[in-house]
């Protein structure tokens, strides 16, 4: 026994040492001190557990990504790069995005990002460090969308571990976050902040309620500030007060609200701002934010003779973000008079559920990995994925339900997995020197675009869309890349092949998706089909909705060249049954069946894919956020949930709709 006693202690006193003895250092990427030309991403999270940072150069490499990396000792590391080969899922040689470490300009001698078919430590190469402070750079070989989402240095040649969420408790170590970020709890606690969970918000607010808004973006808006135009009538309504804090958050004079031009950001009103007289009005104008979209930063830094040559389509675009950005800073300041406390950058990835009730939602920084915890008594999931639910275990629906699910006409006869999907800007403009792109047979992974079929194109349009059978919510990084490849394909084709298109260059490509449909969570109504073809009075009739059934399919002729990998889709609202009267939607659709203090709002409210149709634009949306808003009143005023707002209290709930809620 002696022995072994003897034995172990040895043991454990050689672990020791070598834990010791190893010294790691730790970077984020997406915390550099300069980001260069690669941009910040976080659609691998539900993989990775982190943002990461992307050289999105469209195929013209990027100004490396710098920061400043302090090491406690001198000596020699060895240096691993998580990263990924994103072409892999259709590509099984060579990947396009390589990159290399830099140390002190020292070139580390791995390409990166090229091997492999998932994220995952790839090894960079060793360096020997002398000095305390060394320079860390981020160096792009090909503007072919390399990603990297940290780095590890450590004197021993051992990679971290390689499985991600069990590497995330060693992230906070290394990053010094030992202990969560506790907020303040508070009555209200809105997860996303789209149209719809800024109406629920600032509508809380106006009530009294003490509230938190925590979005994955840094800018206030979701989709709408990414570039979806706000669509839905605000005048049709049961209760015609609704729709006003909709309008204030869409920066729409209340006055114009039975005005459907003023809702839409476009090259006609701009939400009633002016259109910029010129390029040159424009250059006048600050971009200095950190949060300005790359479209703006590109557009002022155009060479002095392109900058003379600049296109009516071209202003129009310049104008719709300028304005978009100035929508959401506005929206910002509009919820902070109120009094909601906002957590932009932070991604919520787990929920605490107690006897069927959210008690707390946990978040990470997209920014620099701080990990934060929101608790409240309500929570609203107005994520569009419907992710606070799936986390905390509510029933949910996807794809298209069979026929015997509601009996809904236009609805399958077999349930199936398709379902509408994610669209991003791009854009090619003339150029003075618009430089060469690759052919498209030079680009093995992207689209193979040809005579027989592309897209004679220039810019985007809402129906170059992608994900139609993927999981919008579970891989929005898959579904972004395959339009990567959709766009790159095409444009190698075009740059190349057809003379108009010669002289343009490739200047603007989204890298965030604009979703449209994922998970929707299950309330005691399912809206569909039939409710509203049918006109089927609820007596918890609320917002209305006036969008016609407008769901998107694959075009035949995109299936035929790319199944399973569609990018180009066509629209059911052409068909007669796709259109609509207004129709009144029950407050049962907005909050769930099995977790008691959990509202919906959002494209992820209770209703079938068929019914999503009509519900999901932006403008409709935020009305339903007005709703949950007044309902969160009530639950507090009376300390009960969702549900008993139908059961006990639905004459307030109309009372308050008929007055409208306050706006100031």
């Amino acid at each position: 026994m002696l022995i072994i006693r003897q034995f172990l202690i040895l043991f454990f006193f050689l672990i020791t040492v070598f834990c010791v003895g190893q010294r790691v250092v730790f970077v984020e990427t997406e915390s550099f001190d300069e980001k260069g030309g690669w941009v910040s991403d976080h659609q691998a999270f539900e993989k990775i557990r982190s943002a990461y940072l992307m050289a999105h150069g469209l195929g013209r490499p990027v100004k490396d990504a710098v920061t400043t990396v302090n090491f406690e000792k001198p000596g020699t590391y060895h240096v691993y790069v998580s990263t990924y080969n994103w072409t892999s899922p259709w590509y099984d040689k060579e990947g396009p995005g390589a990159f290399q470490i830099l140390v002190d300009g020292k070139v580390l001698p791995n390409k990166l990002g090229v091997t492999g078919d998932k994220w995952e430590w790839q090894y960079a190469g060793e360096v020997k460090i002398s000095k305390n402070k060394s320079k860390l750079a981020l160096h792009d070989l090909t503007g072919f969308n390399g990603r990297a989402d940290a780095i590890y240095f450590s004197t021993k040649k051992d990679p971290p571990i390689q499985d991600y969420i069990e590497m995330q408790k060693k992230r906070r170590e290394y990053l010094g976050y030992t202990e969560l970020k506790r907020t303040p709890k508070v009555d209200l606690v809105v997860v996303g902040g789209g149209i719809a969970g800024c109406a629920t918000a600032l509508t809380a607010a106006r009530y009294g309620l003490k509230v938190a808004i925590v979005d994955n973006l840094p800018w206030l808006g979701g989709n709408n500030v990414l570039g979806v135009k706000a669509c839905g009538l605000m005048y049709e309504n049961l209760y015609p007060e609704l729709g006003n804090i909709t309008c204030q958050v869409l920066g729409v004079k209340i006055s114009e609200k039975n005005n459907p031009d003023a809702y839409v950001v476009n090259k006609k009103n701009n939400n009633g701002h002016a259109k910029f007289s010129s390029y040159e009005d424009f250059l006048t104008k600050p971009v200095t934010d950190d949060r300005s979209t790359t479209l703006l930063k590109g557009m002022k830094n155009l060479s002095e003779l392109d900058k003379q040559k600049v296109t009516d389509a071209e202003n129009d675009m310049i104008t719709e973000e300028y304005h978009r950005q100035n929508a959401s800073a506005l929206r910002e300041k509009l919820l902070r008079d109120a009094g909601v406390s906002i957590f932009q950058d932070i991604h919520v990835y787990e929920v605490t559920v107690n006897n069927k009730q959210i008690t707390s939602v946990r978040g990470k920084s997209l920014k620099n990995g701080e990990e934060y915890l929101f608790e409240g008594t309500l929570f609203a999931d107005c994520t569009g994925d419907g992710v606070l639910g799936y986390l905390a275990g509510a029933d949910y629906l996807t794809g298209r339900e069979s026929k015997s699910f509601a009996n809904e006409p236009s609805a399958p006869e077999v349930a199936d997995r398709k379902m509408m999907g994610s669209s991003m800007e791009w854009f090619a403009f003339h150029r003075d020197n618009s430089g060469t792109f690759p052919k498209v047979e030079e680009l093995p992974w992207a689209m193979q675009c040809s005579d027989d079929y592309h897209i004679a194109s220039n810019q985007a349009a809402w129906w170059w869309e992608t994900g139609l059978e993927i999981d919008n919510a579970k891989e929005p990084e898959l579904v972004r890349d395959n339009f990567l490849r959709a766009v790159y394909g095409n444009w190698a084709y075009l740059k190349n092949n057809n003379a108009k298109y010669a002289d343009f260059r490739l200047d603007y490509l989204q890298h965030i998706g604009m979703k449209r449909e994922s998970r929707r969570l299950i309330g005691d109504v399912v809206l569909n089909e039939n409710d509203i073809k049918n006109q089927v009075k609820y007596p918890d009739a609320s917002f209305t909705t006036t969008w016609s059934m407008d769901l998107h399919l694959a075009k035949p002729d995109n299936t035929k060249y790319f199944p399973g990998w569609e990018w180009i889709t066509y629209a059911t609202n052409k068909d007669p049954h796709a259109w609509i009267k207004p129709y009144h939607v029950p407050y049962r659709c907005l909050y769930s069946a099995n977790i008691e203090n959990l509202f919906i709002g959002g494209r992820n409210m209770s209703v079938t894919h068929q019914a999503l149709g009509t519900v999901r634009v932006q403008s409709t949306l935020g009305m339903a956020g007005e709703v949950i808003g007044i309902a969160a009143k009530i639950c507090a005023d009376n300390n009960v949930f969702p549900r008993d707002v139908y059961t006990s209290y639905l004459s307030q709930l109309i009372n308050y709709m008929k007055v409208g809620v306050p706006l100031k």
